[in-house]
């Protein structure tokens, strides 16, 4: 299974973290337990979060597209690029008979890096390239703020009376939208306002010159980063995870010593990786584009940002690990000379835990951020073994291609198909690696000579000599699960997305017209020349008649 370790993220209680990387739960001054390595239960991976009774995450995607009026609506975070709606926080009438509708609708909690593009019911009315509106003219006009003004709109301010100059909404991307009324167009009332935006700028260490330890970390030339701009728009999962730590306001405020700089650096190169594609070309490994919500708990916002990289946040030593989907060769041997008990093997999961098929939703960039069902990763052979089909329904919220949500899918599948777990009684030797790290076990009793497993996690407990116990729980892994080549990749079709007519756009007559000349005797016995025209009519059914010019 996918684990995201979260130590200390899930726990009630105050925590310390030893020396060796074990976390030891305290409670009221007094010792509470001592031997907890890490918090990785249910719910702190996106397959653990898929097997437990919560809201749809299907559902709360859906919804992400719909501007709400309330006078609580929370502060949203957008990371990468993705489609939203926002929180109408102001809205006034005036003009003649109040001709006029005034709504200012905010959209991010921070300055982001740009709109690209704003729909009002589905249509696009605005767009960044222009920088103006494109449609619904003349009801409709749109002013942008990215986050980073200082003042109050100024149109706003001249037009409404109850928006003053002290308005100035700062630190938020709202937009002014304007709206002039008419019956017929506005038949339906106040049409939804969405948009397609590039989120928030993250703090990129590789960019920066300033500091000796992200050059030597991250292996950066000062040479070429002279003059950098360490703040950009960028959809790299690690950065934007990292990010989120840092954040002061919304995420953990962890300080830049509290990140491992190594793992970081290794997380941004893996999600910058090209991956080949089927129709030719490449595209990055992972990235990461959608929406936080402040309302919700913190480990629930990083559980959801891990699974654009089906990847891991683990704190040990003090420092959090950021870390992606990605086969890493064990470096670390554990043996007879370092184990100090029998080994406890389990062949089987349970059936819980087991399935032989992923399917789930996105929000697909193919399809305009609406939510789809990505190509589902399925596996006869196993299906076979298991006497009937097992599904996980798996929403990625923050994979918007369907290509890359097939290779976390099929990620997830081949990861549950790994059975035997193991429970080793080692030394003090076994506190030099962490969840996640895999290592090798060579054991002559179980026919085991460096055999692979994953780290998910470790116990501390005293001996009745006082002896230092390291229970170390590993996972078996291979690296034939991270392979994926482009003809593993499934076609993707859009379904469920019915055209329905706009009333907008008339079908032109069947060509060609028929021309012929002809006259006509007035009243008064002249002849007018005329021209018969005749045509077969289009097959439209909401087309009554056609004029001729």
């Amino acid at each position: 299974m996918a684990i995201s370790a979260i130590a200390g993220l899930a726990l009630a209680g105050g925590a310390t973290i030893a020396a060796g990387g074990a976390l030891a739960i305290f409670g009221l001054g007094a010792m509470a337990s001592f031997g907890v390595a890490f918090a990785i239960g249910a719910g702190l991976s996106m397959v653990s979060r898929a097997l437990t009774p919560k809201p749809s995450m299907g559902q709360q995607m859906a919804g992400l597209e719909f501007s709400v009026r309330e006078p609580d609506a929370t502060r949203k975070i957008i990371y990468g690029r993705t489609k939203v709606g926002g929180a109408i926080v102001y809205i006034d009438s005036t003009g003649t008979d109040n001709e006029y509708i005034h709504m200012v609708i905010a959209f991010a909690g921070h300055e982001i890096d740009a709109f690209e593009k704003i729909y009002a019911n589905q249509e696009q009315i605005w767009d960044v390239t222009l920088g103006r509106t494109i449609s619904w003219q003349p009801y409709l006009d749109v002013n942008v703020h990215l986050g980073d003004q200082t003042a109050a709109d100024a149109e706003l301010v001249s037009r409404s009376t109850q928006w003053t100059a002290d308005h100035k909404l700062l630190d938020t991307a709202y937009a002014y939208i304007r709206l002039k009324y008419d019956a017929e167009f506005f038949a339906n009332g106040l049409p939804n306002i969405s948009a397609t935006i590039r989120g928030k700028k993250v703090y990129d260490p590789r960019k920066d010159s300033t500091s000796a330890v992200y050059d030597s970390a991250l292996g950066v030339s000062t040479q070429r980063l002279a003059t950098p701009a360490t703040w950009s728009f960028s959809q790299n999962p690690a950065l934007c995870v990292y990010d989120y730590l840092r954040d002061t306001r919304y995420g953990l405020a962890e300080s830049a010593s509290g990140v491992n700089l190594a793992a970081l650096s290794g997380a941004i190169a893996l999600c910058d990786q090209d991956v080949a594609l089927t129709a030719g070309g490449n595209q990055n490994r992972y990235t990461l584009d959608g929406v936080i919500d402040s309302a919700n708990s913190k480990k629930d916002n990083i559980e959801a940002m891990l699974s654009a990289m089906a990847g891991k946040l683990v704190h040990s030593s003090g420092e959090y690990f950021i870390s992606g989907a990605a086969y890493v060769a064990p470096e670390v041997t554990i043996d007879e000379s370092v184990m100090v008990g029998g080994i406890e093997v389990y062949t089987k999961q349970s059936r819980r835990s087991l399935y032989n098929g992923v399917k789930g939703v996105f929000r697909s960039e193919e399809d305009d951020y609406n939510v789809a069902d990505y190509p589902a990763q399925l596996s006869s052979t196993y299906s076979a073994v298991d006497g009937d089909p097992i599904y996980l329904d798996m929403a990625l919220p923050f994979t918007t291609n369907n290509i890359r949500a097939q290779r976390i899918a099929k990620l997830a599948l081949l990861r549950s198909r790994q059975q035997t777990t193991i429970s080793v009684p080692c030394n003090l030797a076994a506190l030099k690696f962490r969840a996640g790290d895999n290592i090798m076990v060579t054991n002559a009793k179980m026919g085991w000579s460096q055999k692979v497993f994953q780290v998910i996690g470790y116990d501390l407990s005293l001996a009745g000599s006082g002896e230092i116990i390291v229970t170390v729980q590993a996972i078996e892994t291979a690296s034939a699960m991270y392979d994926w080549t482009s003809s593993d990749q499934e076609d993707y079709l859009s379904g469920g997305e019915v055209a329905l007519y706009t009333g907008k756009v008339a079908k032109p007559p069947i060509a060609p017209l028929g021309l012929s000349a002809s006259s006509t005797v007035n009243a008064d016995g002249t002849v007018t020349p005329t021209i018969n025209v005749s045509w077969t009519a289009a097959a439209d059914a909401f087309t009554d008649y056609y004029l001729v010019q």
